[in-house]
């Protein structure tokens, strides 16, 4: 994980408008840059599972920059009571579980948080400095953490104004999991007879060959995770499409897909030392293997999920946030990351 050069914690969950709380003591507007406020600080702490910034300053004054289920807020508790100063962003309610009966709730707030930041505006995306466009596969992982924690209704405007077929990120190229991915998160929404999900349908059996949906994804030929998308997401929809069969055969991704592992080939070995650019496609591992997390993939820091040197992120875009994530081509927090890693631990009670 490359350290930002100061630490920094994003208010603005889901749709809300974000800030960026800056080590030393700035709050910065993300949309513009701008510093909306300044303290000089003598000290602060950082509760990144409790959505807080805790400020004391030079001249005896304590301030809590904070966030909840319906907004983010800056009070003046030097007193020991919150006297409201600003209300810096409002929005429908955000349910924001405290995960206190499962074994680690402290990484869980965490990386819920993560995925709830990764919204600009309406569109879920990996990163919100390093993606503008929402990406398909990202916002399906999504959308199982929001299905979790009973927030599905961040995504909903987005997943209903989509209207193609294939987010086309990579270099423009349809992505046949690009399919399946799209209507995972329509089924949370809609019934089979949208017409979109006809149009996935017919797509679908075009591309269709021996069972499998043909195509790139990532740039390498992943056709039985691509189809094991397309499978889950039509049996939630309960449409039969016989065209759909998964032979017994080996795809490093669908080693990935732990949502239903039904039909897919588990004997062949797999190198999954952790992969540090894209640690979510060893995350996606360690769940379908159950395999033991290392402990030190699990220390309380912020962000917690992250990607470095993907092929399609604008990495001058996050400067302004850090110039050590510029310079080192990171992404963090990042969407699909968090996402995995919620998803197996939220299995551990």
């Amino acid at each position: 994980m490359i350290k930002p050069e100061k630490q920094f914690y994003i208010f603005g969950m889901g749709n809300r408008e974000k800030f960026i709380y800056k080590e030393g003591g700035s709050l910065i507007k993300f949309a513009t840059n701008e510093v909306v406020y300044t303290w000089d600080v003598k000290r602060e702490k950082f509760l990144f599972d409790r959505y807080m910034v805790v400020i004391w300053t030079s001249d005896e004054k304590t301030f809590l920059i904070s966030e909840d289920s319906f907004g983010a807020y800056i009070y003046d508790i030097t007193d020991g009571e919150k006297k409201l100063l600003s209300t810096l962003c409002k929005s429908e309610y955000i349910n924001l579980p405290d995960f206190e009966d499962y074994e680690y709730p402290e990484q869980l707030r965490i990386l819920h948080q993560e995925i709830l930041v990764s919204f600009n505006g309406n569109n879920p995306v990996p990163n919100i400095y390093t993606y503008k466009k929402p990406w398909y596969r990202d916002s399906a992982m999504m959308a199982l953490v929001l299905e979790k924690t009973k927030n599905l209704h961040l995504i909903k405007p987005w997943a209903l104004g989509v209207k193609n077929l294939y987010d086309k990120n990579n270099k423009g190229n349809c992505e046949p999991d690009n399919l399946g991915q799209l209507a995972f998160v329509l089924s949370f929404f809609v019934d089979k007879n949208y017409p979109l999900i006809a149009e996935i349908y017919n797509e679908a059996e075009r591309i269709a060959d021996g069972g499998l949906l043909r195509g790139m994804t990532d740039y390498g030929v992943h056709e039985i995770y691509s189809t094991l998308w397309l499978r889950l997401a039509f049996d939630r929809l309960g449409i039969r499409a016989d065209f759909i069969k998964i032979p017994h055969e080996f795809d490093s991704y669908a080693r990935m897909f732990w949502m239903d592992k039904k039909g897919v080939e588990t004997k062949t070995p797999f190198d999954n030392e952790y992969n540090e650019w894209y640690p979510y496609l060893s995350w996606a591992v360690y769940h379908f293997n159950g395999d033991e997390i290392p402990k030190e993939l699990l220390k309380i820091q912020y962000p917690m999920s992250w990607e470095i040197c993907a092929s399609e992120a604008d990495y001058n875009a996050i400067a302004p946030l850090s110039e050590e994530y510029a310079k080192n081509k990171c992404s963090a927090p990042h969407s699909w990351h968090a996402a995995e890693m919620f998803m197996y631990l939220i299995e551990k009670k």
